[in-house]
């Protein structure tokens, strides 16, 4: 849930670009024309950003958040105050600093400093990717979520979009009758690190502590993080990564194709045909469609901004 402060008072511009150079117009003067209505908090600073139709239907809304006047979150809400994706900057970001730990075991050549998580939260609610890149605008991490039809996490995949290998794994079974839920957790080669069962507890008594961001689903993940730390358990021998449907990528010539997907990128669409397979790129022009293995269509991407 997007946290914005109290708004003290608010400005009017013709566009992002006045916005920027500060040139804003009279409330007057925006009738009849697209415009940028922005809303201030007492200290001035910018905490939500409306892009207005002529017609006065609200089409964008962007709310920012600060910490001792530094700018540490922003991203797209809808008229619920959800976010739809979120852009985190602090530096103590907690899906960072664990994939970092993990991901630098296989790769110490690129700095991470200054980076950015950038979660997408297309339902409000769900956060179905994580995705981790450096202040030069390299992407070098991602965490995939998938949800079974109940809404429930059943899978999480961390990746390498250096190399495009899942190098850590979670599967989850959620047992609805016995309110247990069951987690594996596997590694960069597979291998089964761990096996636990952890009592569903009631929803008042989900938390241990108040976490960071009540109500937001993300809580939720980082204590589930949290309880696998402390209460996994080493077995001795391998396991097998439960064998899932890949992506399906459909052409406009009519082609279909399984692929693992790896990410939506400005020049295209990237993926790979095989877990050891090459990373390739194809024109989005070329791409009727794009399903990921649990139903959701990647590609079209969906419209977010629907009217309220």
């Amino acid at each position: 849930m997007a946290q914005n402060s109290d708004i003290a008072y608010v400005k009017y511009f013709k566009s992002l670009n006045d916005y920027n150079l500060k040139k804003s117009i009279m409330a007057t003067e925006r009738r009849g024309i697209s415009h940028i209505q922005v809303s201030y908090n007492e200290n001035d600073q910018s905490v939500l950003i409306e892009h207005i139709s002529p017609s006065g239907f609200t089409a964008d809304r962007e709310a920012l958040e600060y910490m001792d006047g530094k700018l540490i979150r922003k991203g797209s809400i809808n008229h619920k105050n959800e976010y739809l994706d979120l852009v985190d900057f602090s530096e103590s970001e907690p899906w960072s600093m664990e994939f970092i730990n993990w991901w630098i075991q296989g790769n110490n050549t690129l700095s991470v400093d200054g980076q950015q998580t950038h979660f997408y939260i297309p339902d409000g609610k769900q956060v179905s990717k994580i995705q981790f890149e450096t202040i030069n605008g390299v992407k070098y991490g991602q965490v995939e979520l998938d949800y079974d039809y109940l809404g429930f996490l059943k899978e999480e995949r961390w990746r390498d979009l250096i190399s495009g290998n899942v190098i850590r794994r979670f599967h989850y079974k959620f047992d609805v009758m016995s309110n247990v839920n069951q987690i594996w957790e596997y590694g960069r080669d597979g291998e089964l690190i761990s096996h636990m069962s952890l009592e569903m507890a009631p929803a008042d008594q989900l938390y241990k502590v108040p976490p960071p961001r009540t109500g937001n689903t993300l809580s939720e993940s980082e204590i589930i993080m949290k309880e696998i730390k402390e209460k996994r358990i080493i077995v001795p021998h391998g396991g097998i990564i439960p064998r899932t449907e890949l992506d399906e990528i459909i052409f406009k010539s009519g082609q279909r194709m399984e692929v693992e997907f790896i990410s939506l990128e400005e020049g295209g669409i990237q993926f790979k045909l095989s877990e050891a397979g090459d990373l390739l790129t194809v024109p989005k022009h070329r791409v009727e469609s794009l399903t990921s293995r649990n139903g959701t269509v990647i590609y079209p991407e969906p419209i977010r901004n629907a009217k309220y």
